[in-house]
C-alpha cells in the first residue's frame, strides 16, 4: 500500500464530571462488550481491575471531553481491499492519533499540575504490556485507564455531545474513526 492519507478534527467539550458520570456511564452493557475484546486482562489500563470510576472523577469538578475525528482520504479508502488493509492504515494513523492525544494530555497534566486524564482505549505507550507476562506496569505514573474501561458509552458520547455518528466497515475501512479521551479538573 502506498502512503496513508488522512485528516484530523478535533471536537472538545466541557462538561461536569458528575453530569459525565451519570448521563454518559453504562458500566454493566460496557463491561461485557470488555470481555469479548482480545485485550481483557491483557493491558494494566483496561478491566479486569480498574479502580472504580466515581472514585478515580469525582475529586475532579469538571471534565474535558475530547474527540479526534480520523478522517481518511478517498485515495486511502480505496485502497484498502482486506481486513487486514484496514489494520495497516489504523495502525499508521488512528492508533498514531491515540497516542499523541495521550502524549499530549499527559504533558498537560504535568504543566498544570492537577488534573487527570483518561486514555482513548487500551494505553498504548508500550509494545507488549506486562500485565501478560504477570509484572508490574512499566510506567504506572504514565498510564492511563481507557475511558470505554471505565464504562462511558463511546456512542451515546459522540451523538450526544458532538453530533458525529459512529461509524462501522466489517469489510474496510469507514470514512472515519473517532478517538475520545477525557481530561478531568
Amino acid at each position: 500500500m502506498q502512503a496513508t492519507g488522512y485528516k484530523t478534527e478535533v471536537y472538545v467539550h466541557r462538561m461536569k464530571t458528575r453530569e459525565l458520570l451519570e448521563n454518559y456511564r453504562n458500566p454493566q452493557d460496557f463491561l461485557e462488550a470488555c470481555q469479548l475484546c482480545l485485550n481483557y486482562g491483557k493491558v494494566w489500563s483496561c478491566p479486569p481491575d480498574l479502580p472504580d470510576a466515581y472514585g478515580y472523577l469525582e475529586p475532579y469538578e469538571q471534565t474535558f471531553v475530547i474527540a479526534v475525528k480520523v478522517v481518511y482520504t478517498p485515495e486511502t479508502l480505496a485502497q484498502v481491499k482486506t481486513s487486514a488493509d484496514a489494520e495497516q492504515v489504523r495502525q499508521e494513523t488512528y492508533e498514531r492519533v491515540k497516542k499523541q492525544l495521550l502524549l499530549t494530555l499527559l504533558n498537560l497534566e504535568k504543566e498544570l499540575k492537577k488534573g487527570k486524564c483518561l486514555g482513548a482505549g487500551r494505553c498504548i505507550l508500550c509494545g507488549h504490556c506486562t500485565r501478560e507476562d504477570g509484572k508490574p506496569c512499566r510506567y504506572p505514573e504514565r498510564r492511563r485507564y481507557s475511558v470505554t474501561g471505565f464504562g462511558f458509552d463511546f456512542t451515546k458520547i459522540l451523538q450526544g455531545i458532538f453530533k458525529v455518528p459512529l461509524l462501522w466497515n466489517s469489510e474496510g475501512l469507514p470514512e472515519y474513526d473517532v478517538a475520545v479521551a477525557m481530561f478531568a479538573i
